[in-house]
This record gives structure tokens, C-alpha cells and sequence, in this order.
């Protein structure tokens, strides 16, 4: 008996010093209102304790989302003090077979907020003292390393909690696929796909600079958790998270248990009029996002949460860790959004919500908690949205100005920003995007702009939205119309190079582009280059007899520029087919199409090179007219340029994620 206690004691004190240890980090910046421009809660709200209007609310909202954004089928619950207030589901699990919704029964794939429970966990190992937030991630893995590119800064799990390691993201053809064989193991599927660490791991927890959304990161804490356990994952997260609090209908298992197979909700797009069935999407790194769940089920989870990690007689984890998990760690601005360690956060009507939305491709969701009113909101819906707006994102919108209300302040703008507002203008790029893969591609076209209006204020394209910002402190904006916020960060020259919060969400910063980086410089290069790929081809035909008299430099001359022209239209014809493809079915491997075309920019980047030279012997040596000449050098140009072009988008040789 003695021993037993000594060893309780041991334990315990373990985990008070773990404890301890982890709340000796906290975050630099807590939040502040802004007087005059923040939104003033105000009461006369509906009551949330009268479920009969509470359910007609969701019902009519639902309804008609549903209805506009063709989704085929959606699921809600929501919760207060501990009480199950609302559980109901809307449309259809599965079309074909007529099966209505059921919140209780109908497993629905919430994607990323699945994350949360794969940090409840990590936070159960910290109190347990087998984690200690801030050592090297590598002190937990026995399988592989993270490799030391910033020496002195290891990427720590308080790291991971906060999306702050500094890696890039990348996932096409291997984060989501169709098939459980091409599924990895999941210490291969870290390893194979270990993205590359752009930034140095934050310390201060006080930038956007190296905060970057991460399901590798996710995925790796899972790992943690199961050789810290001695447990797989799926075995741990049941037997810690699941089981105690009773969500029977709930599994990260893939593929789903025998038993709960038949209550998956099938996941659809809207595809020319109408809905189309997908199957099951298979998560390969399954902490980060493989959860299937009922809504009652994410309902306990949200009511533990609520009640610091108690439900009922169970509890998931202590008061304490429950509490650090909530509180702010992440802010890079006083002004803006934050996050904890895992949830992030969302203020709206000047209340605070932690938040966590999840995407697969096919399932949407999100879970709000609401922890000074103890209210908890999970919504899921299982089709892609065709419209430009976010069931998920409204209906959280209408929930609180129904439930929680505020006056929104008028705000004009200060007397001087004209004299300012050049410094905020231009393009943007997101963070989360790969750096040093083909990835790279698939972010180029796509960026933030901010631009000034006459009436002082800044216009932000996002996601072709346009959006009206309003200067509300020192680099600090309030959208006109609503309590959203965002931020610009200065350099140490005094120079803007940061957007903070675009999205709402701390862990999305953005860039400032260079001139030549912006997507419409990128596209004339791609425009130019493809005129002169005509040009050169068009030339090379018209003098083909004519060349036959001219000398051997100059036939090859104008011969070869037509094979590097041939070469690269042949590539952006294979990369459209494989884009094309992979639009048609998201989940399938990369074509074949895609490893084809990379192989003609290893054969046409050199001949580029040799065009180069004979531009230089076309203008010694006097070949064709003058006319003839430029028109020459400006074929040479576009290639050089398409190379160049190549090279920043990772498409000179394979470089696989």
C-alpha cells in the first residue's frame, strides 16, 4: 500500500510540475477593445432556454441555407450549462436511399475539428508529465527526426498547439485519397511528407511571420501521443476521450467499424444540377482530421470543454490544463484574434469564442464555444458549397446577433489616413502554401489585394470577395459593415509586410508580395511567354524553304527556337490536362500527365540556354534583317523568362511533397 501511494505521489507531483512548466509560457499581447469602433453587447437578445424557439431559428436558417447552397444534408447540436438544448438534423444522409439526417445516429466527417481532440490528448500526456510543452518534438519520436535546419530552435509541441513551427503546407495527392491501400502508415506518412521548415519555430508567440496553418503538425502530435502511451492513437483517443465521455457514435478509425459504417453520412457535390455521391475520403494523417462523429456525440465533447474538461462524474482533463488550453497564447496584435493551444479564437458582437472549423472535401464543420455563457454551437454539413459563402460562417453570424446582440459603432475615418493609405496597398499571399514542391503552383495565381478608396478606407479582394475596411487604431481595421478586424505588422524598416488576420483566423498571416511576385506580373510573363512559343513556331514555318539557303548557325537558330516553343506549349497543355484531372476527382493520386510534363522543362531549359547564345551570334553575325533579329531576341526572352517562371514554381524537376 505504501508503494501504491508513493507512486501516486510521484505521479502527481509530475504532473504538477508539468502543469506549472506549461503555463509558464503565456501570450504576449491579451486582447483589447477598441472604444468608438468596437461592438457594444447590448441585451434583449432571445433566450436561449426556450428550445421550441431555438429550434425554429435552426430550422429556418438551415433551411433555407440549405436550399440555397444545394447541400444535400446538415447536422447541429448546441448546448448550455451542461444541458443538451438542441440536436437535429436537416436533409438527407443519404439521397439515393432516401435516409433522412438523425443527429443521434448519422456519423458526419467534421474534418479539423477533429484536432481538438487530438490536442485534449497531447494535454493529457502534459499533465501526466510524459510532455513538456516547450521540449524539442524530437525528444518523443523514435521513428524519425525533424531535421535541425534553425539550430537553437527546436520545434517544441507548444509549436504544434499554435501552428507556429514554421513549415510550409502541402497535401495534393496524398493528405486526402480514396482508397484505404493508398493510405500509409502513420510515422511512414509523416516521413514521406515532411514539409520543409520555412521559418524558425516562434518563441515569442507574438508574429504572423511563422504561423502557418499545419495538419503535419496535428498529425506529428498525434504521433507523440502514441509513443508516449505506448498506444496507437486510435487505441488512445478511444480508450481517453471517446469512451469517457460517451461518444459511442464517434471513431477516428479508417475504414469505420463494421458497426458504425452504416450510419456515415455520404458526402456529395452539386455537379450541373445535381448532387453527385463521393464515398469516403480517407485522411492520412488521421490526428489531424479523420474524426467521424455524431452531432450529439461533439455535443459532450463541447460540454466537457465547457466545464473545464468535466462531463458529469467524468473528467478528461484537469481544470487547469483545461483552462491553459482556452487562454490566449498566439496574439500577434491586441486588436485581432488569437489563439489557444488549439482552439482559436473568434470575437463576435464583442464576445469571445474559441472556435474550430473543419474541411474535408466534402463535409464542412464547426464547433463554437462561448465559455463565459458556457454555450457550445457544432454545425456539419456533408456537400461541397457552390455558393461564395459559408453555412457554417453565417449561420454562427445569426446565431449571436439573435442570441448574444450588440450595436456595431459608426466609424469615420482619420483626418490623415489619405497621406497613409499607400503604405497598406498591394498584393498579399497566405502563409499556408507549399515553398518547395510543384505545390507552389497552385498558390501563384491566387493573393490578397488591398487597395485605397476614394472615401479612405481600404478595399480587400479575398477569395473574390470584396471587402470595406476602416482605419480603427494605428494599422488596425474594422470591416464597415460588421465587427470583423484585421491588421497590418511593420518591418523593422518601418515598412508594411504583414496582414494580420485575413479570414479571421490568427494562423492564416500573409505576406506582402514583391512586384514581380504579385499574380497579375506572373501572368503577363505567362501570356508573353506564350506569344513568343507562337511566334517562334509561326517563323519557323513560314522560312522553313528559305532557311534551307541560310547558314547551318542560323537555321539552327530559328529550328531550335521552335522545338523549345513545341516543348513548352506541350507542358502547359499536360499541366491543364493534369489540373483538369484532379478537378474531375480531387482525391485521386497525381495523373500521369503531371510526371510527363515535368520532364520537357528538363529538356527544353538547357536548348533555352542555347537560344540565349544565338541571339548573341545573330547580332555578331548579322543573320536575317533587323526586324528579324529582335523578334529573335524577344522569342529568347519569353523562353528565358518561362524558365525562370519555372524555376520559382518548383517546375524545374520533381519536387514531390
Amino acid at each position: 500500500m505504501k508503494k501504491v501511494l508513493t507512486a501516486a505521489c510521484v505521479v502527481w507531483l509530475a504532473a504538477f510540475v508539468s502543469t506549472v512548466q506549461a503555463r509558464s509560457v503565456v501570450g504576449p499581447f491579451e486582447y483589447q477593445r477598441i472604444e468608438g469602433a468596437s461592438p457594444e453587447p447590448s441585451e434583449g437578445g432571445a433566450k436561449l432556454t426556450d428550445r421550441v424557439e431555438l429550434e425554429a431559428f435552426f430550422d429556418g436558417v438551415m433551411t433555407a441555407h440549405l436550399r440555397a447552397q444545394h447541400i444535400a444534408g446538415a447536422t447541429v447540436a448546441v448546448v448550455k450549462d451542461g444541458e443538451l438544448l438542441l440536436a437535429k438534423g436537416y436533409g438527407h444522409a443519404h439521397l439515393e436511399h432516401d435516409i433522412l439526417v438523425e443527429a443521434d445516429r448519422t456519423l458526419f466527417r467534421p474534418g479539423s475539428v477533429s484536432k481538438l481532440l487530438t490536442w485534449t490528448a497531447l494535454m493529457q500526456q502534459v499533465e501526466q508529465g510524459k510532455v513538456d510543452l516547450d521540449a524539442d518534438v524530437n525528444t518523443y519520436l523514435t521513428q524519425f527526426k525533424v531535421p535541425d535546419t534553425y539550430p537553437g530552435y527546436p520545434i517544441t509541441p507548444r509549436n504544434l498547439l499554435t501552428h507556429t513551427a514554421g513549415t510550409e503546407d502541402g497535401g495534393a495527392g496524398y493528405l486526402i485519397v480514396d482508397s484505404v491501400d493508398r493510405m500509409d502508415v502513420p510515422h511512414e506518412a509523416l516521413a514521406k511528407h515532411m514539409p520543409a521548415r520555412i521559418h524558425p519555430p516562434t518563441t515569442e508567440f507574438d508574429t504572423a511571420e511563422n504561423s502557418s496553418y499545419s495538419n503535419w503538425s496535428t498529425s506529428l502530435a498525434g504521433l507523440i501521443v502514441a509513443n508516449v502511451s505506448g498506444m496507437s492513437f486510435d487505441d488512445y483517443i478511444e480508450k481517453n476521450v471517446l469512451e469517457p465521455l460517451g461518444m459511442t457514435n464517434s471513431t477516428f478509425r479508417q475504414p469505420l467499424p463494421a458497426a458504425l459504417a452504416e450510419q456515415m453520412a455520404e458526402g456529395y457535390a452539386y455537379e450541373a444540377g445535381a448532387f453527385v455521391a463521393k464515398g469516403f475520403e480517407y485522411i492520412n494523417f488521421g490526428p489531424a482530421g479523420a474524426l467521424s462523429a455524431t452531432a450529439t456525440d461533439m455535443a459532450r465533447f463541447m460540454i466537457a470543454h465547457l466545464n473545464d474538461g468535466a462531463l458529469g462524474d467524468t473528467r478528461i482533463l484537469q481544470p487547469d490544463t483545461a483552462r491553459l488550453m482556452h487562454a490566449r497564447m498566439l496574439s500577434p496584435s491586441s486588436y485581432l484574434n488569437g489563439s489557444g493551444l488549439g482552439f482559436y479564437e473568434n470575437y463576435i458582437n464583442g464576445r469571445r469564442l474559441l472556435v474550430h472549423a473543419g474541411d474535408t472535401l466534402y463535409f464542412h464543420s464547426e464547433l463554437n464555444l462561448l465559455l463565459d455563457e458556457r454555450v457550445g454551437v457544432f454545425v456539419s454539413v456533408n456537400t461541397a458549397p457552390t455558393l461564395p459563402f459559408s453555412t457554417r460562417t453565417d449561420l454562427m453570424r445569426a446565431f449571436m446577433d439573435r442570441y448574444y446582440p450588440a450595436r456595431l459603432p459608426h466609424v469615420d475615418p482619420p483626418a490623415d489616413f489619405q497621406q497613409r493609405a499607400h503604405r497598406f496597398a498591394g498584393s498579399y499571399r497566405i502563409n499556408r502554401h507549399s515553398h518547395t514542391t510543384h505545390e507552389k503552383l497552385f498558390g501563384l495565381l491566387d493573393a490578397i489585394t488591398v487597395a485605397p478608396t476614394a472615401d479612405d478606407t481600404l478595399m480587400l479582394n479575398l477569395a473574390s470577395a470584396t471587402e470595406q475596411y476602416v482605419e480603427v487604431a494605428p494599422a488596425v481595421f474594422r470591416r464597415v459593415l460588421d465587427d470583423k478586424m484585421i491588421g497590418f505588422h511593420e518591418n523593422d524598416r518601418g515598412e508594411v509586410d504583414y496582414l494580420l488576420n485575413p479570414g479571421s483566423l490568427v494562423f492564416m498571416g500573409a505576406y506582402k508580395l514583391a512586384w514581380w511576385e504579385t499574380p497579375g506580373i506572373l501572368g503577363l510573363v505567362i501570356a508573353f511567354a506564350m506569344l513568343t512559343f507562337v511566334i517562334a513556331i509561326v517563323s519557323a514555318l513560314r522560312h522553313w524553304k528559305h532557311d534551307r539557303q541560310a547558314s547551318s548557325s542560323a537555321r539552327l537558330a530559328r529550328r531550335l527556337a521552335a522545338v523549345v516553343a513545341v516543348l513548352n506549349l506541350v507542358f502547359l497543355m499536360l499541366m491543364g490536362v493534369s489540373l483538369l484531372l484532379l478537378t474531375k476527382n480531387p482525391l485521386a493520386a497525381l495523373p500521369s500527365t503531371f510526371d510527363l510534363a515535368l520532364a520537357l522543362p528538363l529538356i527544353s531549359s538547357p536548348l533555352t540556354l542555347g537560344l540565349c547564345l544565338l541571339v548573341v551570334l545573330a547580332w555578331r553575325r548579322g543573320f536575317w534583317t533587323r526586324y528579324g533579329r529582335v523578334q529573335y531576341s524577344l522569342i529568347a526572352a519569353g523562353s528565358t523568362a518561362f524558365v525562370c517562371l519555372l524555376g520559382y514554381a518548383n517546375l524545374l524537376g520533381y519536387y514531390y511533397g
